[in-house]
């Protein structure tokens, strides 16, 4: 019978339906042998009938009750049957004894990183450091699209940050992650890994953990992380020392994509676009991309700011966030509507000349008070033709004072008395051959310009 429970509770639960619909229009009935007649006008058998209801109704409900107490004491002694063997057997969290450690961490290096890993994770267990999308990133999200993803590289980790998306690692065990954890409000999110360089005997981890995790753990070698493993094809999850092979190595070149359904926590891998059968479950966190390296070599990540080589990302648009931000773009140069300029005054033609503007050392300059204020509604405009006006004269007065250096201010550097082609633009009045300095050297008599007046003022 205990085999047949299924089937029991639903007799059990049409027999009663069959009682409840037949009982405004039954005279009898049969259940199990016991034969129940009602006439139709007595009150004393339909009361009957409700409690031979209520029965069979508590009857389903104690027996799914006694089902779920069974499972939960199932439960409990399976945890205490496992705990009682670790402790008989001298096992570990992974469920590895002493002798099985030190056959697969064969070096003091090995072993002082896993016990640094499992002290790590006794410091920041999971829910220990909120990683959720705060209102902030939630709006750079916004802002930015896909942009906002980047990796952190930080000073612990020998590595360096090539763009938002590349990174090189430098050489030993390195482990990088982004900046912002994998959205949870699409069904599917998706990105992909490109191996730029890499060495045979260097091993990349690409896959997704919890943040913070161990700058110099593989991923997938702690808890509430899985990663793949370009050199054997393997998947590790929460253990570095079992894994289950499920693609081939990857070389350089080749492209790993990451597949994560945040509702039901699963994780799937493809290689150059197609798609592995295996799944990775139970990955209900927090999850960040997480790049690790045990020596040196380069990645380049693909978030879903440019087109994914596994086709059903592109056209599901499965990537982490929109191509194009809700970023606005800057005003338009020379936009001046409603706005306050703050302009200086320029001076006219004969002083935007190339003698006015370099020369020697004593170059002329712009005054603090010919700084004028523009205002939009067009109400200075007789105090700027003022200003333009008083600014014309200083410049005058100062061309006056000062017409002996600006007569050799645009003169060319010093050529040679027989250079037709020199002599021939200074005739011309041409400032082609002006120098970038000054020269104070005493030019030939023979090209020395003589210094004409300045113009009047009008």
């Amino acid at each position: 019978m205990a085999r047949n429970w299924p089937g029991t509770l639903a007799g059990a639960y049409l027999l009663g339906m069959r009682a409840v619909s037949a009982l405004p229009h039954m005279e009898s009935m049969r259940i199990n042998g016991w034969k129940l007649e009602r006439p139709a006008t007595n009150q004393e058998d339909d009361d009957d009938a409700l409690v031979i209801m209520m029965i069979l109704f508590l009857a389903i409900f104690g027996t799914m009750a006694g089902i779920g107490v069974v499972f939960l004491v199932l439960y409990a002694v399976g945890q205490l049957v496992q705990r009682a063997r670790r402790f008989v057997l001298g096992l570990d969290e992974d469920g590895m004894s002493e002798r099985m450690r030190s056959q697969l961490l064969p070096d003091e290096d090995s072993r002082q990183s896993y016990e640094l890993a499992r002290a790590f994770e006794r410091q920041y267990p999971y829910g220990s450091v909120d990683t959720q999308l705060t209102p902030e990133q939630q709006a750079l999200i916004r802002e930015k699209g896909v942009d906002a993803w980047e990796f952190d590289v930080t000073l612990d980790v020998n590595a360096m940050l090539q763009s938002k998306t590349e990174v090189l690692f430098m050489g030993g065990d390195n482990c990088v992650q982004t900046n912002l954890p994998l959205p949870k409000s699409n069904s599917v999110y998706y990105f992909e890994i490109k191996i730029v360089e890499k060495p045979a005997d260097v091993s990349l981890w690409i896959g997704a953990a919890t943040k913070p995790y161990p700058a110099w753990r593989m991923t997938g070698w702690n808890k509430y992380s899985a990663g793949y493993c370009t050199n054997t094809g393997s998947v590790h999850q929460n253990s570095p020392f079992r894994g289950s092979r499920i693609g081939e190595r990857l070389l350089v070149g080749d492209i790993l994509g990451i597949g994560y359904q945040p509702r039901s926590g699963v994780m799937w891998f493809t290689r150059n676009g197609r798609r592995y059968k295996e799944i990775v479950s139970g990955m209900l966190y927090d999850l960040f991309p997480t790049i690790s390296a045990d020596g040196p070599c380069s990645f380049s990540a693909n978030f879903g700011q440019r087109g994914f080589v596994f086709i059903e990302a592109n056209v599901k648009r499965w990537g982490l966030g929109p191509i194009e931000g809700a970023m606005q773009p800057p005003p338009i140069y020379g936009a001046n509507q409603n706005t306050i300029l703050l302009e200086t005054a320029a001076s006219d033609s004969t002083a935007s000349e190339p003698d006015e503007t370099h020369g020697d050392n004593d170059s002329i300059q712009t005054a603090p008070e010919s700084t004028v204020l523009l205002v939009d509604d067009g109400s200075t405009d007789i105090q700027q033709e003022q200003q333009q006006q008083q600014l014309q004269e200083q410049q005058r007065q100062r061309s006056r004072t000062r017409s002996g250096r600006r007569s050799s201010s645009h003169r060319p550097p010093l050529y040679q008395k027989e250079d037709p082609i020199a002599a021939q633009l200074l005739e011309a009045g041409s400032t082609s051959l002006e120098p970038v300095v000054s020269y104070r050297s005493k030019q030939p008599k023979s090209l020395e310009p003589v210094a004409s007046d300045p113009p009047s003022s009008s």
